[in-house]
């Protein structure tokens, strides 16, 4: 073979490494033009799944690790306030809830238990679920409308998991919008 069908076949199986695609490779010889169009067909794949790898790269790019950006449905907003610290918001506005999953828009490295449409999830609103003031938070610049049972709401949800190593997962909302 020549150098450049050389340097063509080693970029190819290079791509095809690293695009995470097992391929098998034709081991049996034949005729240089048929070797030629299947290296090249080849290749054209290569960089398409390369470009789509890419892209879903770059999409993620944004979440921080442990995170998954989902769409969902506030189903259920416990009214119980928490107990104890006043400078707390969560002892003056309800901050746990429940989310129907609609949408799993993506996942930041290491996120722990991935979540389907139409799961069901309990999660902390950091930021509580009624709207950001400056009686709940003095330094706050952030502003969050509140949420209601019924939104429709994009988040970047956090996972963490449950200290003892029996599997729990607890899931935060720090920030979010609603959609329409």
């Amino acid at each position: 073979m020549s150098k450049n069908k050389h340097l063509a076949l080693l970029m190819a199986s290079m791509i095809l490494i690293f695009s995470c695609k097992s391929q098998q490779v034709n081991s049996s010889s034949k005729a240089d033009e048929k070797a030629a169009t299947a290296k090249e067909g080849q290749t054209t794949s290569a960089t398409k799944s390369v470009k789509q790898n890419q892209l879903i790269s770059i999409s993620e790019q944004n979440l921080s690790p442990n995170h998954a950006r989902i769409n969902a449905t506030l189903i259920y907003i416990n009214p119980v306030l928490m107990p104890g610290d006043t400078s707390n918001p969560c002892s003056k506005a309800p901050c746990k809830a429940k989310l129907r999953v609609n949408e799993v828009l993506g996942y930041g490295s290491s996120f722990g238990n991935p979540l389907s449409s139409g799961d069901t999830i309990y999660t902390t609103f950091m930021f509580t679920t009624h709207a950001t003031t400056k009686d709940l938070f003095p330094a706050f610049k952030e502003f969050y409308p509140g949420v209601k049972v019924g939104d429709k709401i994009q988040t970047d949800l956090e996972s963490r998991l449950g200290m003892g190593g029996g599997g729990s997962v607890s899931y935060f909302v720090y920030g979010y919008k609603i959609l329409k």
